[in-house]
Parts: C-alpha cells; sequence; structure tokens
C-alpha cells in the first residue's frame, strides 16, 4: 500500500478522470483505496463514490459462531454459502493475539475480549488494539462487579465506534468493597458505565440516569447468574442490554439515559428458558425458547411506536414435532444433494475455513453471485403440523440468531443441522450439517466495506 501511495504521488491525475476510474471498482477494492493517500480519499469522499449501501450491504454472508469444547473454547467459525464472495477468512489467524474469543458485534465490526480488547473487521482485515480501561471510581461502589462488554457502530453515520461496558451484579457481593446490598434496586438510578470512543481515543466513566422503575433487588440478579449469557442490540442510537433476569435495559446513548423494559417472558426466568435478543427486520426482537417436552418456540416484536415499548407476538410454535417431520422428511426423501449446484439452493452451506474449498464447489464459483435465495428451497410447512412419536426421542433446539433484514431465525437442531425458519410463513428451509460439541456465541454476519477503522 505504501509504494501505490507513492506512485499516486509521483503521477498527478485530474479529479474527473481518477473519480471515473476508482468509480469502476468494487465496493471492496474502492474503500481500500481510501487508503492509498489523502487526494484518493477526498476523491472517493467528496463524490460519494462509497455509498451507505456499499459500506453496509443489505445481504447476510453467513453465521460466525463459537464453538465450545469440554477442554476449551476453539477459534471462531464461519457456517456460510460456499459460493459466498468475496471470501472472507474465518480463521483470524491474522490477529496477534492468543485469545481469540468473540464477545461481541455491531453491523459487521466484531468485539473481541481476551487478554486486551480488540476491535476487528474481518472484510478488511483490519483491527486495532484498544488500550486497557481504567478501574472504576470508587465513588460508583461497583467494585469486582461484572462487565457486560457492548459495541455501538453505524458505518452510515460515522466511522467511529464505541465500546460500552455495562455493569451486571456478581454472584457474591463483597459488603466490605461496595456500597450495595442485596436489598439495593438494581440497576441503580445512576449507573456508572466505562466507554471507550475510536474518536478521542481513550476511555472515560459516564452515568446514565434511569427513567422509570427498576428491574427488581441486586438479590433477584444474583438467582440467574448462571443462566444466561448477555445479548445485546444496537438499533437507532439505542443500545439494548439483557439483565439477569427478565428484563432489558434500552440506554440511549445521545441523552445519557436507559430504561428498563420487561421482557415477554411475563414472570421470572429459569433455567429452562433461554432468551435471545437481536434485531431483525424492523427492530428489536427477542426469541423465547422453553426447553420442556414440546420445545416451545417464541418470537416477540418490541413496538416502540409513540414511546409504547410493548411486546407484540409474531410467532408461537412448538418444535418438537416440526423436528420429528423433519426427520421424517429427511430420511425419506433426502435433503438437497450437495453436488447439485445449478439451483442455488440445493447447496448446503458449509464451514468456511480460509479459501479450503472442495472441487464441486470451486467450479460451481464460475457462476453468477447472487445471494441465497430464502424465499425458496423450504421444504417444510410448519403450520398446524401434527406427529405422534416418543417425547424422550425429540430432539433439541438451539437459537443461531436473527437474519438482520428479514423476519428469519436461524436455528441449531439436535447439534448436527442448521435451518432457516421464516417466522412470518411458518416455513422450515434446509441450510446444511453443522456438527458441533456446542456453540456458545453465534450471530449472522453481514460483512463492513468501510476504508479504515478508527485508530490512535
Amino acid at each position: 500500500m505504501a509504494g501505490v501511495a507513492a506512485h499516486a504521488q509521483l503521477l498527478p491525475v485530474p479529479d474527473d478522470i481518477l473519480a471515473c476510474v476508482l468509480g469502476r471498482l468494487e465496493p471492496r477494492s474502492l474503500a481500500a483505496s481510501r487508503c492509498v493517500c489523502k487526494g484518493w480519499r477526498d476523491v472517493i469522499d467528496g463524490r460519494r463514490l462509497l455509498r451507505t449501501t456499499d459500506l453496509l450491504p443489505l445481504s447476510l454472508y453467513g453465521i460466525f459462531f463459537m464453538e465450545i469444547d469440554v477442554l476449551c473454547a476453539d477459534p471462531p467459525k464461519l457456517f456460510a454459502d460456499p459460493l459466498t464472495s468475496p471470501r472472507i477468512d474465518a480463521n483470524l489467524d491474522y490477529v496477534e493475539e492468543d485469545d481469540l474469543r468473540i464477545t461481541n458485534h455491531c453491523n459487521g465490526l466484531l468485539l473481541l475480549s481476551g487478554h486486551d480488547h480488540l476491535v476487528l473487521n474481518p472484510a478488511t482485515r483490519q483491527w486495532v488494539r484498544l488500550p486497557p480501561p481504567p478501574p472504576r471510581c470508587t465513588e460508583s461502589g461497583m467494585e469486582g462487579f461484572y462487565d457486560d462488554v457492548c459495541l455501538a457502530f453505524d458505518p452510515t453515520v460515522s466511522p467511529d465506534y464505541e465500546v460500552y461496558m455495562v455493569p451486571s451484579v456478581p454472584c457474591n457481593l463483597d459488603p466490605t468493597a461496595t456500597i450495595f446490598t442485596e436489598e439495593s434496586e438494581w440497576p441503580p438510578s445512576s449507573c456508572a458505565i466505562r466507554v471507550f470512543s475510536s474518536r478521542t481515543w481513550r476511555w472515560e466513566e459516564r452515568s446514565f440516569l434511569r427513567r422509570g422503575e427498576a428491574a427488581g433487588t441486586i438479590a433477584d440478579m444474583q438467582q440467574y447468574t448462571m443462566f444466561q449469557r448477555c445479548y445485546t442490540v444496537y438499533w437507532k442510537g439505542a443500545l439494548y442490554v439483557h439483565c439477569q433476569n427478565d428484563s432489558i435495559m434500552r440506554i440511549t446513548l445521545s441523552d445519557g439515559a436507559y430504561q428498563v423494559i420487561k421482557s415477554p417472558t411475563g414472570g421470572k426466568m429459569d433455567g429452562s428458558t433461554h432468551l435471545y435478543l437481536g434485531k431483525s427486520s424492523n427492530g428489536v426482537y427477542c426469541a423465547l425458547i422453553y426447553h420442556n417436552v414440546q420445545h416451545q418456540f417464541q418470537v416477540w416484536f418490541l413496538d416502540e411506536s409513540c414511546g409504547r415499548m410493548e411486546w407484540e407476538l409474531k410467532n408461537d410454535i412448538n418444535f418438537a414435532p416440526v423436528m420429528a417431520k423433519f426427520s421424517l422428511v429427511e430420511y425419506k426423501d433426502g435433503l438437497p444433494n450437495k453436488n447439485k449446484y445449478k439451483d442455488r439452493n440445493l447447496r448446503p452451506w458449509i464451514f468456511l475455513r480460509g479459501n479450503c474449498l472442495d472441487e464441486d464447489v470451486k467450479e460451481g464459483l464460475m457462476e453468477d453471485n447472487v445471494e441465497w435465495d430464502y424465499s425458496k428451497g423450504f421444504i417444510l410447512e410448519t403450520r398446524d403440523i401434527k406427529v405422534n412419536c416418543d417425547p424422550m426421542h425429540f430432539r433439541e433446539v438451539y437459537f443461531l440468531g436473527f437474519h438482520p433484514y428479514k423476519e428469519i431465525v436461524f436455528l441449531w437442531m439436535s447439534r448436527d443441522t442448521a435451518v432457516a425458519y421464516d417466522f412470518s410463513s411458518s416455513k422450515l428451509q434446509y441450510l446444511g450439517k453443522l456438527p458441533a460439541h456446542w456453540i456458545g456465541y453465534s450471530f449472522p454476519y453481514t460483512p463492513c466495506w468501510i476504508g479504515e477503522l478508527s485508530e490512535k
């Protein structure tokens, strides 16, 4: 890149001609060209050659996930359509860090938290290491509290990003190191949150004031510290953070305020109920899986019109008979043949590891690349399915994520099969085999072609 920049300085080209040439590049190359020199960046930005739809295309690349083995956490993996182009390296082996745990994501950027916090753009292979956060102010009384680390980024608004460390209740309070007791309300009326800004390249502690009631007491929260992992959503300038019981913090980043929203559970969570927060076509959604005999599955939409903050039920289904019927379809008719590549929806998704593809897939790469069509390839209409089978043989169902732009959720069934479930039409689509020991954290990934990460 340095050599290109040197030649760019030696060969002055009129801006009109340069804009014409650069405008013929694909978004990924155009974004990279912004890094050549200031003159090129000014032409690209001034002529608006890189549109917001190029920075954040409305298409899904695949599903990133962390596979948790009995002994250790493996590096991240990517499950996607084998003909997805351009190729994105899911190994992340270009990152100079031993611990590659993905803890959060937002609009194409990943947040890795191990010994340090790293922000990474897999589409451009750029990453930056953040400075260590300062200790909490002693006046906050939150020494020893946990942190839910959240990433906020919207390339259509600004190339800058922010990282928020939202405090959560520990399993045990140290009465000598905190002003809180088990009877204290949570979240507190004034919540101290450490925030990193890439624009200033420093951490600061901000106080967010609560509007409305608390979610409960610290004792209420401690009952759920082992049941749930934290899911967060960034949507239109607000962070939605799943608290430890059945509530959600909605943090408005612009005015320093937050409010507590009750989840759709209507009661306290327990170990058999899993809540997943995400965003899809119209805003913030919530998925609930009840691990009972029938494996009840629900999708809720958060209606924020006129400031209501009310949950609207979009889908409610018992997945046990659906999975039993799916097994019968799989056994009787078979699933799409991985060697039939003429129809894109007959190509099962696979693990994408660098550029390692089998010959059939490589031959398929010669075809025109289009996005996977979720309106085709459905193999099962789930509405009103009734199957008599032994409840002991019902297979498990787990949540992989919401499609960011369609009313679709991705599910992992019996630890070996991934499916897309259209909760607006109640149809099931086969994606491919996804064998894993256990998926600890997963999310649908949309590439971001922004030219450079904000860094010091």
